[in-house]
């Protein structure tokens, strides 16, 4: 990737739209575009009636992309951003200008990560999901009374292939390129009777690390396998059964960030190419692993369906960092986590089939989530003696959520429907901490506590982690939709979404006291929209306008300095607005060729948040971010795919393709400093896709990122002085470099 003025990249994104008209005002005589189905309200409806803002990908479309993980959603949906917090592989999805930065074991997302209609409550490990996939769902905007908590920014839902009944198929895949890539798929398909079926897919994905850390093993590298099984089978003719088990497993160095510019820098550890370069003395590890099991019931009435769902998760995350991105060996530090979390969540709805006007779906949601783990901050020479270390340890620490949701549309007309949604969510977190006989001191054997000490040495500080919260809340969304004509749709709602609140780790007001509790965010939001399919179907177009208002934003991975001693928080902005804009068209033109085009327009600000502190400087200073802009929030991004033809080519076809993005700068902190923004930049890939004509074999050669510049995606702040050492430093975290490689496929 290549970093650009703001004017380059206004300029790109310029060309992009006129690209974009040029494509819709010369589409002629092929076959129409595919209708995509979608269940982004959880009833299945075609993309184009859909009444909301989503993007819809198939499986083989996000492939051909490069998708084995979410960082690809980044590049082809309007006003998202995709970053990873390198040591936890902790995924930040930014949707219209709102993260969930905050990745620590208990900490929840902003944006909805579901698997086949399953809540995935911890985002670290998402590539867990990217393989054999039937489509992948993009929801833009609050979905608070559907899915409820923790959807303000929006929803991504993974649709896996599932098991077919009526035919033996399979497939088998490779993939080879630089940096030692070797990527392995494999499905098959078996049809065990007329009511019984099983698929099973499996991933492998080696790859080195993009990022030169020596003396330390190379970061940023890939170790993966995963497995997953579906049995489907029809226990009566209106019954089916759908059990799925997964496993994943991650190993290798893990992500390493690097040490990277800041204001006065005099120690002369900066790395002249911190994306491709930075040495580090701590060899880091990762071990994360997915254990999932779920359970789907379906069952028709005559004029209703009943779905239930169950689910099982089982996440475990080890990993070992050098926490100071250096190697100096006045500095050697290091970070340490162990965590295991588990998850059981429960649905149940009812979902209308009939003709009436009045159409329904109404529901409870169960979530129970139990958290142990062991993180570790240490620096291994303090004073010229043992390892100094602050551990947080969690014993039990729980989050219990329960919801009852109902979504209805009454047709009051031919063309006219309303839209009325309630949902009620009660939410519990408890942090699992006991305090000893004295009340300060911790229950080290059955609660959560921290320590701060010497490793086999005496402890200065010992307090137990102290916290049960409890929020009620009701969302709710009311709306219309109105049919222009058999091919166009126009929609307009307002709605609001509820994230949970939660407690920082480590901020008691003195020994012993309970965590501090930062609140539950709150926004609503009010969009319109208009769709339209062109008469000859060779032409959908899609327009999205919103508004939000968001109350005591949530903002994670908060770094203050007080008192010389660094505390990572999650706080509350007082309030925060968002407004934009989204253009999405797809194409087909001439005799084979077809765009896909995307442009998004984003507006961001904080109306008012005071009282932050800036990480790099000991103290509180309680500045102010007041009509600043928000984190990870570009004012443009813009999408162009094109494939100008599709060529006849020894007995098969041939497709080249160019993948086009651009963003304009943005900001990575809330005080939205120079030294703290990412630059504009663009993407360019290109790929040449030869298919057989029985089509049964393919091989596509690809160069991925050909600009090859240094992009941010992540970063923080912190000063090491705390720990007698003169450094100040930001860390950030980079996307891949540019990328070569040849994906070969048999189908059978």
């Amino acid at each position: 990737m290549c970093a650009k003025s703001e004017a380059g990249a206004r300029r790109s994104i310029s060309l992009l739209f006129c690209c974009g008209i040029f494509l819709a005002a010369n589409a002629f005589a092929q076959p129409e575009l595919e209708e995509i189905v979608v269940t982004a309200q959880k009833r299945e409806n075609t993309l184009q009636r859909e009444p909301l803002a989503v993007s819809a990908f198939s499986g083989e479309e996000i492939a051909r992309l490069g998708g084995n993980d979410p960082n690809v959603l980044g590049y082809i949906v309007p006003n998202l951003h995709v970053g990873e917090e390198t040591n936890r592989d902790g995924l930040s999805m930014t949707i219209r200008g709102v993260s969930g930065t905050d990745v620590r074991n208990a900490a929840d997302p902003t944006t909805a990560f579901h698997v086949d209609g399953s809540y995935v409550p911890r985002l670290s490990g998402p590539q867990a999901y990217f393989y054999d996939v039937e489509r992948i769902e993009v929801l833009r905007g609050p979905q608070g009374t559907l899915y409820g908590r923790n959807s303000t920014a929006g929803v991504v839902n993974v649709i896996t292939r599932k098991p077919d009944y009526e035919e033996f198929s399979g497939l088998a895949e490779v993939t080879a390129g630089d940096y030692g890539l070797i990527q392995l798929n494999g499905v098959i398909n078996v049809p065990l009777s007329d009511r019984a079926a099983a698929r099973i897919a499996v991933m492998s994905n080696n790859r080195d690390g993009y990022r030169e850390n020596a003396p330390s093993e190379d970061g940023d590298d890939a170790d993966e396998l995963g497995f997953r099984a579906h049995f489907a089978f029809e226990a009566g003719e209106n019954t089916s059964i759908l059990l799925t088990a997964e496993s994943y497993e991650r190993g290798g160095v893990g992500g390493v960030a690097s040490f990277a510019t800041f204001p006065n820098d005099n120690t002369g550890l900066l790395s002249s190419d911190p994306a491709g370069v930075n040495p580090v003395d701590t060899q880091g590890h990762r071990d994360s692993s997915d254990s999932n099991f779920r359970f789907e019931f379906s069952h028709s009435f005559p004029a209703m369906d009943l779905t239930y769902l169950a689910a099982y998760r089982n996440h475990e995350r080890d990993f070992l960092a050098d926490a100071d991105f250096t190697a100096e060996p006045s500095i050697e530090s290091f970070v340490q986590e162990t965590t295991e979390s588990i998850t059981l969540t429960h649905e149940a709805r009812v979902t209308s089939t009939g003709d009436g006007a009045l159409q329904y779906i109404a529901g409870i949601y169960l979530l129970d989530e139990e958290i142990d783990g062991d993180f570790v901050v240490g620096l291994t020479h303090f004073l010229f003696g043992p390892t100094f270390r602050v551990r947080f340890v969690d014993q039990g620490l729980t989050n219990q959520s329960a919801a009852a949701f109902l979504h209805t549309t009454y047709q009051v007309n031919d063309r006219l429907r309303a839209i009325v949604g309630l949902r009620h969510t009660s939410d519990e977190k408890d942090k699992g901490g006991h305090a000893g006989d004295l009340g300060m001191t911790a229950d080290t054997a059955t609660g959560s506590f921290q320590t701060v000490g010497l490793a086999n040495g005496p402890t200065f500080f010992l307090a137990p982690q102290i916290a049960n919260p409890e929020w009620n809340e009701t969302t709710w969304k009311v709306g219309m939709d109105y049919d222009l004509s058999e091919n166009a749709l126009l929609y307009a709602h307002a709605s609001t979404g509820f994230k949970a609140g939660g407690y920082n780790r480590g901020s008691q007001a003195r020994p012993g006291a309970p965590l501090v509790v930062y609140n539950p965010e709150t926004v609503t939001a009010v969009e319109g929209g208009w769709k339209m399919r062109a008469e000859d179907g060779r032409t959908r177009l899609n327009l999205a306008v919103f508004m939000y208002d968001y109350k005591d934003l949530q903002l994670g991975q908060t770094f203050t300095n007080e008192a010389g001693t660094i505390t990572n928080q999650t706080v509350n902005a007082s309030d925060a607005s968002v407004s934009g804009a989204e253009l999405e068209a797809e194409v087909l033109f001439g005799e084979s060729g077809r765009g896909v085009f995307s442009l998004g327009y984003l507006r961001t600000e904080f109306d008012e948040f005071t009282g932050v502190d800036d990480p790099l400087i000991v103290g509180s200073q309680s500045l102010s971010a007041t009509g600043n802009e928000l984190t990870r929030a570009p004012g443009f991004t813009a999408s162009l795919m094109l494939e100008p033809a599709v060529w006849e080519f020894a007995g098969g076809t041939l497709t080249p393709r160019v993948q086009f993005h651009a963003e304009s700068e943005a900001h990575l902190a809330v005080l939205n400093r120079d030294f703290e923004k990412r630059d504009a930049f663009t993407r360019t890939d290109l790929s040449l896709y030869y298919e057989s004509a029985a089509e049964n074999w393919y091989v596509n050669a690809y160069v991925r990122n050909v600009e090859d510049g240094d992009v941010a995606t992540y970063m923080e702040c912190f000063d090491f002085r705390q720990m007698g050492v003169p450094v100040q430093q930001c860390e950030r975290a980079y996307a891949p470099p540019r990328t070569w490689g040849v994906r070969a496929g048999l189908r059978f």
